[in-house]
């Protein structure tokens, strides 16, 4: 668990996750609003060089071209039903070795593939807690970046 005394902090573990990723690799964030996920994306997609992170809330998956990596940050937290999926792409961006995919409210739904990794994010009075778990091989090695497993 990582204690995250500010946003600064959130930003600067979204930027140490961000040199460990590979193409290919799949990261669910969970917590409520305001816990800091689009903060963490935020300083990953930074470190990647690809410029500022915006929440795809409304357009529901923003593309970032420009880094080491491509980043698709998807967003479900509008979708009501698991049919609006498929208009979402997933099967297509989710394991391309172009990229990495993040994926808010992940628990949502069953989107993630059998590796990956689950960061799941907390917020109180004295700042956000990150927790740090995976589900296979690849999303257990990043999970021990940011100090868990």
């Amino acid at each position: 668990m990582l204690e995250l005394a500010s946003a600064e902090a959130t930003v600067l573990a979204g930027a140490r996750l961000a040199e460990a990723l590979e193409g290919g690799d799949a990261i669910a964030l969970i917590g409520d609003l305001g816990a800091g996920k689009t903060t963490f994306v935020a300083g990953l997609v930074s470190a990647l060089g690809g410029g500022a992170a915006a929440s795809p809330t409304f357009s529901l998956v923003n593309e970032y071209r420009n880094g080491r990596l491509r980043v698709w940050h998807v967003d479900l937290y509008r979708l009501e039903r698991e049919a609006e999926l498929p208009e979402l792409g997933l099967d297509d961006i989710i394991g391309d070795r172009r990229g990495v995919v993040l994926i808010e409210w992940a628990d949502k739904f069953d989107v993630m593939p059998p590796d990956h990794l689950r960061i799941e994010l907390t917020h109180d009075g004295d700042g956000r807690r990150l927790v740090a778990t995976g589900t296979g091989p690849r999303g257990t090695a990043l999970a021990r970046v940011l100090g868990s497993a």
